[in-house]
């Protein structure tokens, strides 16, 4: 068993205290549940099949969208965007 210290969030931490009171049970027992129940699942095991099979299903879908820019997909003015933006305090702005 280990110790480890987490900041959470106030309505995260009043929901445990709200499960625990209602259950009768300790803060930190409800906080170790709920980690435990949303623990990040391990992805299935697929066979070389099923595997292709899925990404000809997501190709599919590949240029199915159309945003009516024909330089929407130009990396270097993305990224002229995004430095623009990250740049923006956004102190202007209601």
């Amino acid at each position: 068993m280990r110790t480890i210290t987490l900041e959470v969030p106030d309505e995260l931490y009043r929901a445990f205290e709200h499960t625990a009171a209602r259950d009768g049970r300790p803060v930190k027992a409800v906080a170790v549940e709920w980690l435990a129940a949303h623990e990040p699942k391990p992805s299935p095991t697929l066979t070389e099949d099923e595997s292709q099979a899925a990404w000809e299903r997501l190709l599919r879908h590949a240029g199915s969208v159309e945003s009516g820019d024909p330089h929407s997909a130009d990396n270097e003015r993305i990224d002229a965007d995004l430095a623009r933006e990250y740049a923006n305090d956004h102190e202007d702005e209601p």
